[in-house]
């Protein structure tokens, strides 16, 4: 009865011990202290990338971003630009501009530029 008792334990313990070590996952985490800083020469990210979340500017091209959100030195290359725009039906942007301003009357015309798919289509 001992021996079929303690057969029965040892038993028990390697089956569940077995089906533990089967269960285990590993997870490698690699840290580096300090923390990498400075400046790179290339910084590649997949998915949604954020910089300068709180505060601040972003400067491509220079150190000193200016004033503006974003401060590009160089020529920009876009598929598609909105500046101050009201994006319309699908690949339409409508532009509003100060066409002129009068100081004696002390009125503003304006004027609009649709753009359809990167082609400006009507000025007003």
């Amino acid at each position: 009865m001992q021996k079929t008792f303690n057969f029965f334990y040892a038993f028990l313990l390697a089956i569940l011990g077995f089906g533990a070590t089967l269960m285990a996952e590993d997870i490698t985490l690699t840290t580096y202290y300090p923390a990498p800083y400075g400046a790179y020469d290339e910084l590649t990210t997949t998915g949604d990338t954020y910089l300068a979340t709180t505060s601040g500017n972003v400067g491509i091209g220079t150190t000193a971003p200016g004033a503006y959100k974003l401060d590009v030195i160089g020529t920009i290359n876009a598929t598609a630009f909105s500046a101050g725009a009201t994006i319309g039906a699908a690949g339409t942007t409508t532009i509003t501009y100060v066409k002129t301003v009068n100081f004696v009357a002390q009125t503003v015309t304006t004027g609009t530029i649709t753009v359809k798919d990167g082609i400006v289509t009507v000025i007003n």
